[in-house]
């Protein structure tokens, strides 16, 4: 096995059994015995390790989501179990591995590229629940990449804005509850504005 995934394995390891928080740079570096100077050869930073060692799961992740959408039978239901299942997945992982938000906020623009390609999946779903529902009749014809764009942008503009409150402490179930809420409420009259009479 190669190095660098010996250091993701160990890294890997290590998050999911002291979280984030709790899990240095220094602990990675003698699970895989090498100096902490030499692990900076792979990995700029713990950030950097952290989404590394977590990339492959989070893509598998948002497929489970799609398939687990795809079971229900209108596209509005669809496109709520899709969002939740992503927002609930969100809160597990920060709570299980007690990311800091602010290392959250920071690690999302270093790693832009791979983060794009998750939210252009998430849209391109929208897309397609939203041609399915204007095909089956539930929803009037409309600009669907416009409105597929819109249902991203709310989800993300909601969820980051409530949670950069959060750039100092963590914020506690309630306050996820309540960033749900918003979100999926705010979904909901987008998607209202869609259907048919």
């Amino acid at each position: 096995m190669a190095k660098k995934d010996q250091i993701l394995d160990a890294a890997k390891l290590l998050f999911n059994r002291q979280g984030y928080a709790k899990t240095s740079v220094d602990d990675i570096s003698q699970a895989v015995g090498m100096r902490k100077s030499s692990l900076y050869y792979y990995f700029k930073n713990k950030e950097d390790l952290f989404m590394c060692s977590f990339r492959n799961d989070w893509e598998e992740k948002f497929k489970k989501f799609e398939t687990e959408a795809n079971k229900e039978n209108n596209p509005t239901k669809k496109i709520l179990t899709y969002i939740t299942q992503s927002l609930n997945y969100y809160e597990k992982v920060v709570i299980e591995h007690k990311i800091p938000v602010k290392a959250l906020i920071e690690t999302r623009n270093l790693y832009r590229s791979f983060v794009n390609k998750i939210n252009r999946g998430g849209i391109s779903f929208y897309v397609g629940a939203i041609n399915e529902g204007i095909a089956s009749g539930d929803f009037k014809a409309c600009e669907v990449e416009k409105v597929a764009e819109a249902l991203f942008l709310i989800k993300f503009s909601i969820q980051y804005d409530q949670l950069s409150m959060f750039l100092h402490s963590y914020p506690t179930e309630d306050d996820w509850t309540h960033i749900r809420e918003q979100i999926l409420y705010a979904i909901g009259l987008v998607l209202d504005g869609i259907k048919k009479n």
